[in-house]
């Protein structure tokens, strides 16, 4: 049977039925002459601390979880039979196999918490950019939308007007620079056509005018007329100087002179020249109808925003009344007063012009 003993050392030794094994209570402490010391089922209390001397503590029903310390300074953490955590002083480590789960925000590193989901941060999985290379980010400022200017899918935007002003984006021996648009001009040389007005018909009006398009950024100027068709037959195309800038005022003082040389499709030519006119005659005894295209020309101006004389030379072609004729014609005029022109208008000396008839006109770039 079970006995309660007290020995000579001053302890009490517990003995089972049989005598074989003992539980003794001495100065405090509990010990046994087995591995295993079992407590009730009810909570243990214990004194100011519980030494295990770096035994295993066993924590569930089938003993294969449990925390250790037989290595000292260090806690070993097993799991359904494997060492799955280990804390050293400062350090917690999941051990191989064995992960770490943070909910989203859950995360903090000193005291900044860490808002990016697992989502997010896998997007860096992969990347093999070097600290240098991201610095590289360190202080752009340009937008999302900038950026994808870069890439190739990035669909056309509109048209602009490239102004001198304007910047590009170029390699500089390794270097990306930007650079003004006159760079690029002055690279490209050999001189080129710049467009400084255009006015389409979108109905028909009396006369087409495009007004501050000769100004003081190129000398010499290229006109092109396309399609010049009148709703009355055989009235005469004729062309006027405007001065005044975007608020101009057609010039209709008597100081244009002209002479033009007309070659027919029959073999057959004429001419038409006039001294002190309040215009210059482009093409006379013009065919209205819609379904022949109307007159078509190029005409060179030479200086007309300097305050000097003004002169042109050009050619063009028509059709005569009646679709008599295609006609070849060939120009030259003159404005013989000092003036500043800065637009110029086109109009039949009666009715009006179809819709359709346009002037384009381009500075000619020498550099």
């Amino acid at each position: 049977m079970a006995e309660i003993r007290v020995n000579s050392t001053g302890g009490v030794k517990f003995y089972d039925a049989d005598d074989s094994h003992y539980a003794q209570i001495k100065a405090g402490t509990i010990t046994s002459d087995t591995d295993v010391l079992t407590l009730g089922h009810d909570a243990v209390v214990a004194g100011t601390k519980v030494d295990l001397n770096g035994q295993e503590l066993i924590l569930d029903a089938d003993a294969d979880t449990s925390i250790t310390a037989d290595t000292n300074d260090q806690i070993d953490v097993r799991i359904a039979g494997a060492d799955d955590f280990q804390f050293t002083a400062n350090t917690f480590t999941a051990q191989s196999g064995s992960s770490i789960v943070v909910p989203d925000g859950g995360l903090t590193f000193g005291s900044t918490a860490i808002s990016s989901t697992a989502a997010e941060l896998n997007i860096l999985d992969g990347v093999t950019s070097t600290t240098a290379e991201l610095n590289i980010l360190d202080g752009v400022t340009a937008t999302a939308t900038e950026l994808n200017l870069l890439d190739g899918g990035t669909s056309v935007g509109s048209s602009i007007t490239v102004a001198d002003a304007d910047g590009f984006v170029v390699n500089d021996g390794g270097t990306m620079k930007t650079i003004p648009a006159t760079d690029i001009k002055t690279y490209t040389g050999g001189g080129t056509l710049v467009k400084t007005g255009q006015t389409t018909l979108g109905s028909t009006t009396s006369a087409v005018t495009v007004d501050n398009c000769f100004t003081s950024d190129y000398a010499n100027y290229l006109v092109i007329m396309e399609d010049f068709t009148n709703t009355v037959d055989s009235q005469t195309l004729r062309m006027a100087l405007r001065t005044g800038g975007g608020s101009g005022s057609t010039d209709t003082a008597n100081q244009y002179r002209y002479a033009s040389r007309y070659f027919q499709d029959d073999g057959n030519a004429d001419s038409n020249t006039g001294i002190d006119q309040g215009q210059f005659t482009i093409a006379t005894n013009n065919e209205e109808n819609v379904s022949w295209k109307g007159f078509c020309g190029m005409f060179t101006f030479y200086q007309p925003q300097v305050n000097d004389s003004t002169r042109y030379t050009g050619n063009g072609s028509f059709i005569q009344n009646n679709v008599a004729h295609v006609t070849a014609a060939y120009y030259a005029g003159h404005y013989d007063s000092d003036a500043v022109h800065t637009g110029l208008t086109v109009y039949f000396g009666s009715g009006d012009i179809r819709a359709g008839a346009k002037i384009v006109v381009y500075g000619i770039s020498e550099a």
